[in-house]
């Protein structure tokens, strides 16, 4: 069975990441891409363009000193949207962060337009990064 382009896609945005590739990952997004994170943490909020979402990712590893990291476990595709199922981890001083979250991508002409992640314990998210 071939895999769905979608899968494919998220799959390459979620390696891009992991490599530091933020120029790579742009390239998967539309200019007016959204993302949604959820909470009240500093990092809660709505993120606006290629730049803004590249700059909040840098966020996530500029403060854990680098340690923040996205294990995907599992992409659900259909032709206008992914959902990837992802394990985080992360150290700050005397934090930790272990989690997993749900992050839907909405997608069009193979590009990303939208992202909205759903964590399992916001509470524990806002507090990690607060």
């Amino acid at each position: 069975m071939t895999e769905h382009p979608n899968v494919r896609l998220i799959r390459r945005g979620y390696a891009s990441f992991a490599a530091g590739d933020l120029d790579a990952l742009r390239d998967l997004m539309v200019d007016t891409v959204v993302w949604h994170e959820p909470g009240r943490s500093p990092l809660g909020g709505d993120y606006e363009g290629q730049q803004g979402v590249a700059e909040f990712l840098s966020k996530l590893r500029d403060l854990s000193d680098g340690t923040f990291t996205m294990e995907l476990i599992d992409v659900l595709a259909t032709p206008e949207r992914a959902v990837a199922l992802q394990e985080e981890t992360a150290r700050r001083a005397d934090r930790e962060l272990d989690m997993s979250s749900a992050v839907e991508f909405e997608i069009h002409c193979g590009k990303i337009t939208e992202v909205t992640v759903y964590h399992d314990d916001t509470y524990h998210f806002d507090e990690f990064w607060s």
